[in-house]
């Protein structure tokens, strides 16, 4: 048996290794990585606006209407998250472009001004005349994808074109602050003078704009394949393997991302629209498959209640606060679980479980769920849960604990005797000396 296992170890490291070292090292996947944190900011503002005006209760929300604060507070959300693409655009724009050597400002300014150069304009006939406008929908769900593509290909180009001494060349008396403005300017020339092109030659297409013809051809697909449950139950049951041979789940979670992004996005365009969420589905089983952690190891955590042992009596005290707000290191390394073939069945299999519970629990329980509602990371579930979800969230979200918890238990019981025999063995060897 330990053979068998490790053989499987060691293919996986030669698999997962390598890949594992070009996601860390890509510039591409950090400034991917850098620029979605960039925009939690946005997210997480306005987090405590979206929970206060979509509380289910009925009293509250009848006197926000009557004030109006109700409605002050979707635009807040809809100008926020139904717009993130905007935002996500220059946050990957200035992040690869510092990681580039070049200066960020400029790439993230170029990377927004290249993205709302390619959304299509709109003009409406009014009784006060025409009104142009902006298709805000593609700075939402519809423009994710192109968002995370011009914010990596214009600072890329822009770098590129930089270093091959395009550069206007200004006398050094000339001011630092006016030179470094005017440095670019033949290189924005050449990148607005493209982007002209594109966006002419995407009219003679069956799509009309660059905007519907990648989320036609590229950003519809990949979201209805990634962003199913069954998709997101494999995805979260991988990161769990890779966790238990010691490799981080955001070697596996980060080229995900943009799935996740676009995913959220849309259900918050649907419900601010009072429509249909697209992936309602999908956002219920993402609360199933992550209680705690990767490794949904706060079922193991409780586990430790039952321990016997000095060793796991001394460390609940560390991990089961912890992993409640979702910090789980303590436990992944103290334990440790990493390599530790005792917990590689519930470890790997934790997500899996709950995730088709929480996909077969989509169709019998009445969940009225919220995606404007976002958290800090380290907000502890069964909160977030219940702001999002509410109380049929919430008991679905402790049901999954609870599952975690009975599939850890006899494996926790089995470390946690084999510590206790160490133990007396090692005090029985204390008093022979």
């Amino acid at each position: 048996m330990s053979n068998v296992f490790e053989k499987f170890q060691t293919g996986l490291q030669k698999v997962v290794g390598p890949f594992a070292n070009k996601v860390g090292s890509s510039k591409y996947i950090k400034a991917l990585t850098e620029g979605f944190m960039c925009t939690m900011p946005i997210t997480l503002g306005v987090a405590a606006i979206a929970v206060l005006s979509n509380l289910p209760i009925a009293p509250w929300v009848s006197f926000l209407k009557s004030t109006g604060l109700y409605q002050t507070g979707q635009d807040v959300v809809a100008l926020t998250l139904s717009l993130i693409a905007i935002y996500v655009v220059g946050a990957i724009g200035y992040c690869f472009t510092r990681d580039l050597k070049e200066n960020g400002i400029v790439g993230a300014i170029i990377a927004t001004a290249s993205f709302i150069v390619l959304i299509p304009i709109q003009t409406f006939n009014t009784k006060a005349g025409a009104v142009t406008a902006l298709g805000t929908k593609f700075m939402g769900s519809d423009g994710i994808f192109v968002a995370i593509l011009i914010g990596l290909f214009i600072p890329r180009l822009y770098c590129y074109l930089m270093s091959k001494n395009l550069q206007l060349k200004l006398p050094d008396t000339v001011p630092p602050m006016v030179s470094k403005s005017l440095t670019p300017t033949f290189v924005s020339m050449i990148i607005f003078t493209m982007l002209f092109f594109v966006k002419y030659a995407c009219t003679f297409t069956p799509y009309g704009n660059l905007f519907t013809m990648i989320a036609t051809l590229i950003g519809q697909p990949i979201t209805k394949l990634g962003a199913s449950p069954l998709s997101l139950i494999i995805v979260y049951t991988a990161m769990n393997l890779v966790w238990f041979f010691g490799i981080h789940p955001n070697t596996i979670l980060i080229p995900y991302m943009p799935v996740l992004m676009a995913a959220g996005t849309a259900n918050t365009e649907a419900y601010l629209a009072g429509k249909t969420l697209p992936f309602y589905a999908f956002a219920i089983v993402s609360t199933c498959v992550y209680v705690g952690g990767s490794g949904n190891t706060l079922g193991l955590c409780l586990a430790t209640l039952f321990a016997k042992s000095d060793k796991y009596k001394a460390m609940r005290k560390l991990v089961i606060p912890a992993n409640i707000f979702n910090i789980n290191e303590p436990i992944i390394f103290g334990f440790p679980l990493v390599l530790n073939p005792i917990y590689l069945l519930p470890m790997v299999l934790s997500s899996l479980v709950t995730g088709f519970i929480g996909w077969i629990a989509v169709g019998i329980l009445p969940i009225q769920f919220n995606p404007t509602i976002s958290m800090p990371w380290v907000t502890p579930g069964f909160v977030t849960a219940f702001f999002a979800g509410g109380i049929w969230l919430f008991l679905l979200w402790i049901l999954c604990l609870l599952v975690h918890f009975i599939m850890y238990l006899p494996f926790f019981l089995i470390d946690d005797k084999n510590a206790l025999e160490a133990e007396k063995a090692n005090a029985q060897h204390k008093q022979l000396n």
